[in-house]
């Protein structure tokens, strides 16, 4: 998407040139002596499968090498494959070994693989997975010009090798947003100009493209707008406007988005997701790109939160819960037509946990996998964290991929004030503020001025060439680049804005320079327009410390990046070719480390059974730094997750940051060594191993850490030393978990946060109870769910005050509020409960007392309970044997229930759970029941609120229901 705020001229950017079609050499990643570059063959392997390692080796030590070229291959811990191969290396010399594997039987694993030749070491990752969707790294390719088919597939080979690449976008392929492939006389055209009318795409290009991405099995996933046509789209498309949204009842402004200042040619204008023939008519469109072009799936973009428009007819189209019902229909569509294979994901632009549109998708759309553009509602590391959190919630645990743009709104990198600068023709003032340095550069406006840098580039390499400037002049204006004395370009985007006091940076180039010494002109020639005032030149660099802690932060929270395209170009700017910034070698090196480290460990990282604990700080101990569960600055960043047979502990070192804003730039943290660590864990849990692993330390390999295990008052611990932490550490236990009997689970054996443990009153069960419970303590209990389902949380109490609450979180998610009444004595012990989801696999369980939550209560135990639930629009009237039955309703009151035929009845209250849902934030469960009993029961409605059951005054359902317990 294309945000509005930025979009005057930043489609200007539409004038950055096409690149020559240029593949950088290797940065030598994950590789050290004479082992320069190890990858794969392949993004990924099918099971049962041949993948091949590469291992380039170059032998400059000054004598010959002659010994064995070595490689491993991990399963997380566990080895699962070695072998060798000798070689003689003269000095001088180089080779390239290929090693060959047969992947195993078992789908969606991860392995680490690690190569020695004498002291040298290098390593990759191999993903075998048949779908790509589980896992994926998402990239993209934004040019699409004419070139031979081996410049074209070196452009997808390196991306694949270097970052694991096993899907691309294809950013802006098409003619047009509504009519995608350019034909004449039925005939694909050799080659179309763009949306924009500045590039030429060719189509031999395109379809080498994907060509070459099927061959390295990844995925091409073409760039489509889900609802939105260019100028002339009726006489061009055959689109009919009654199709569209407008702004007014009376169909005479229709909805449209500005790129480029008012130009018609590059308006989008809009059409109702919702409306069947827009649908039947883009459908077809889709099914045309796939079946011509060779696509793997679709794309769908849109423009992001906009108030309810009108449809032609004047009615309002609820735009916002619009998409999920456009989504579900082309699913439908490509079902149908034999495109059951193909992949869907939509981008919910600006994503946030509460974002417009969020829920609406990531619930009820049948896609793939989520993906979502971050814009300002989601600016902080855990407004990310919390982000990604909920869209697995929403969608079943599916992938979840972020577009999160660096550093956009910072001009990082190396500075040169014009001020300072040759200057010819010009001169230079203070006379508008803003401006960085001493002052600036105006009366930069008649031919043969120019400004001449002289810079230097550190290293070999793509160097985005950005100048500050400002413009009042109301036009846009034009200036000449030359680099070393030679013409480059003209540069068309100096904007006209508001005031000389405002400065933009949206003016730039993209060059390759050597190392050294290099001048940069830029001059005001004939055929340049207008004037300007030039504050300065940055060489746009992407600043390593914030890209490395996102990076560590978006994984750990378990989510992945559109972030690597072109060979090695990263993304930066919602407009794709944009590469103002480019990354230097030591970016390039740690940015490779880190796609072997999720690929690697993409089963900790992103399976499907891997859940969130609570969100609190109970969990880990540093003996002398401070640990966060927030994220936020001066702290480290700490947070618990779990699978089956691990739990896994993210470190993320923020002690030297001053600024939670992930785009934003930051230092680069201090590297911490031996740090004295504890993480306590569930009663049931055994711990067999304990091992560390980061992008940060060993090119990613895995290092098994001496531990040992002890309970406190907390509650049971596994304590280690961490040998270091820069960026970010994965600490993995391999463990056990015992479920206790019934599934009860005791209080006083949870994790415990300022709370005592106590037997002083009777009737308890377990060893003890908990007690002393005063604002922000707690107890967290981790819990095994056999299989997907809804479970009661019973909470087993004694209250011998007033009324009391607490807040309940599941994997540290707010999940309600209960309460828990007066039981007449503290020896006297009650349940009370609330209903929650959970999926298979293990969880965490908090009762926590919030400063909003009232009274005391004694905590005994937490029972889980499988339950089926029935509500006054979902009524059951068959539930299986053994479960629990949850009533919810929306009002106070009892359950009335008894079993065949009205006999041992029972009268249960209700109680508040907390839901903000009006019709269902009462509840109570009854059973568990047996086979062949048929469950009576209906309700007894508390009107008066009184609390107080009176079967002649309260007020009877009406209706007597049943089920039937099969």
């Amino acid at each position: 998407m294309r945000r509005a705020s930025y979009c005057m001229g930043l489609v200007l950017l539409l004038l950055f040139v096409v690149l020559p079609s240029i593949v950088p050499p290797p940065v030598h990643a994950a590789a050290n002596g004479i082992v320069k570059r190890v990858y794969t063959g392949k993004a990924r392997y099918n099971p049962g499968t041949s993948a091949t390692i590469k291992v380039e080796l170059k032998n400059d030590t000054g004598t010959t090498f002659s010994g064995n070229v070595n490689l491993t291959i991990h399963h997380l811990e566990t080895q699962v494959y070695a072998t060798s191969t000798p070689i003689n290396l003269p000095n001088g010399s180089s080779t390239t070994v290929n090693f060959t594997w047969t992947t195993p039987n078992t789908d969606y694993k991860g392995y680490f693989v690690n190569i020695t030749a004498g002291s040298s070491k290098g390593a990759t990752a191999v993903d075998v997975s048949s779908k790509w969707t589980r896992f994926p790294r998402y990239g993209y390719i934004t040019e699409y010009p004419s070139e031979s088919a081996s410049v074209t597939d070196a452009r997808v080979k390196r991306t694949v090798e270097d970052y694991h690449t096993n899907a691309f976008q294809l950013y802006d392929w098409m003619w047009r947003h509504e009519n995608n492939i350019k034909r004449t006389g039925g005939t694909v055209d050799n080659s179309w100009a763009d949306w924009s009318g500045k590039h030429t795409m060719y189509w031999p290009t395109i379809q080498n493209l994907i060509s070459s991405m099927h061959n390295y099995n990844a995925a091409a996933m073409p760039y489509t707008m889900t609802y939105a046509a260019l100028h002339n789209y009726q006489a061009i498309s055959g689109v009919n406007p009654q199709w569209a949204m407008y702004s007014d009842t009376a169909h005479l402004s229709q909805l449209g988005f500005d790129f480029d200042d008012n130009n018609p040619d590059t308006w989008l204008w809009l059409f109702n997701p919702a409306n069947a023939g827009w649908q039947n008519y883009i459908y077809g469109q889709y099914r045309d790109m796939i079946t011509t072009a060779g696509f793997d799936g679709i794309h769908l973009d849109q423009m992001g939160e906009r108030a309810d428009p009108y449809d032609y007819n004047g009615n309002v189209v609820d735009l916002d819960n619009s998409f999920s019902g456009f989504v579900n229909n082309l699913r439908s569509n490509l079902n149908s037509n034999g495109m059951s294979d193909k992949v869907l994901t939509f981008n919910n632009v600006d994503g946030a946990a509460n974002g417009w549109a969020f829920d609406d998708v990531t619930k009820n759309a049948n896609y793939d996998f989520t993906y979502t553009e971050i814009w300002g509602g989601a600016n902080d590391y855990i407004e990310l964290k919390s982000l990604i959190d909920k869209a697995k919630r929403n969608n079943g645990q599916k992938a979840v991929v972020l577009a999160a743009y660096m550093n956009f709104e910072e001009n990082t990198g190396t500075r040169y004030e014009a001020e300072s600068a040759s200057l010819n023709g010009v001169t230079t003032n203070t006379n508008h503020t803003g401006y960085t340095g001493s002052g600036f550069v105006d009366g930069f406006g008649d031919t043969g001025d120019y400004v001449q840098f002289s810079i230097n580039a550190p290293e070999e390499g793509w160097y985005g060439l950005v100048f500050r400037y400002g413009n009042d002049t109301g036009t846009n204006n034009t200036r000449s680049l030359y680099v070393d004395g030679s013409f480059v370009k003209q540069v068309g985007n100096f904007l006209d804005q508001n005031s000389w006091g405002t400065w933009k940076f949206d003016a730039s180039h993209t060059v390759w320079l050597s190392a050294g010494t290099h001048t940069v002109k830029l001059a005001k020639e004939a055929n340049d327009t207008g004037f300007i005032n030039l504050d300065s030149l940055t060489l746009g660099t992407f600043n390593d410390a914030s890209v490395r802690l996102t990076g560590a932060a978006i994984a750990a929270a378990g989510a992945s990046r559109i972030e690597m395209g072109e060979g090695d170009q990263m993304l930066g700017h919602p407009y794709f070719p944009n590469r103002a910034k480019q990354m230097r070698n030591s970016l390039k090196e740690a940015t490779k480390d880190q796609y072997n480290f999720i690929t690697a460990y993409e089963n900790l990282l992103f399976d499907k059974d891997v859940f969130n604990t609570d969100s609190g700080n109970q969990f880990v101990e540093i003996t002398g730094q401070p640990v966060s569960g927030s994220g936020t600055a001066g702290n480290i960043w700490s947070f618990m997750k779990q699978s089956d047979n691990y739990n896994i502990v993210h470190l993320i070192n923020l002690k030297n940051s001053t600024d939670t804003d992930w785009r934003n730039s930051d230092i680069t943290p201090t590297t911490l060594t031996n740090l004295e660590t504890k993480v306590y864990i569930g009663n049931g849990e055994s711990v067999s191993g304990v091992y560390v692993a980061s992008p940060d330390i060993a090119m990613g390999a895995t290092q098994s850490l001496t531990y040992s295990t002890g309970t406190d008052s907390k509650g049971k611990y596994v304590a280690f030393t961490l040998p270091s932490l820069q960026y970010w550490d994965m600490i993995y236990m391999k463990r056990s978990f015992a479920t206790p009997t019934n599934d009860i689970y005791e209080a006083e054996k949870g994790v415990k946060v300022n709370v005592g443990v106590n037997t002083n009153h009777v009737g308890y069960t377990g060893t003890g109870f908990v007690d002393n419970f005063s604002d922000n303590d707690g107890v967290t209990f981790t819990v095994s769910a056999a299989q997907d389902d809804d479970q009661v949380l019973r909470f087993r109490y004694a209250n011998g005050g007033t009324n009391a609450t607490r807040d309940i979180f599941v994997d540290g998610n707010y999940a309600g509020t209960i309460a828990f009444p007066s039981t007449g004595s503290w020896s006297g012990w009650s349940t009370s409960e609330l209903t929650v989801s959970l999926k298979k696999g293990i969880h965490t369980i908090t009762i926590w007392k919030n400063n909003s939550n009232t009274g005391a209560i004694n905590l005994d135990h937490l029972d889980l309970d499988k339950t089926y639930v029935w509500q006054f629009d979902r009524q059951l009237t068959t539930v299986p044997a053994g479960y629990r039955i949850t009533f919810l309703t929306g009002a106070s009151g009892w359950a009335h229930q008894g079993v065949n035929g009205w006999t041992s009845k029972t009268d249960s209250m209700m109680r508040p759970n907390g839901s903000s849902k009006a019709l269902l934030d009462h509840e109570i469960s009854v059973g568990p029941f047996s086979a062949g009993t048929v469950v009576d029961f209906t309700f007894l409605w508390d009107d008066n609120g009184n609390g107080v059951l009176e079967s002649s005054v309260d007020r009877w359902e009406g209706t007597d229901f049943h089920i039937t317990v099969n």
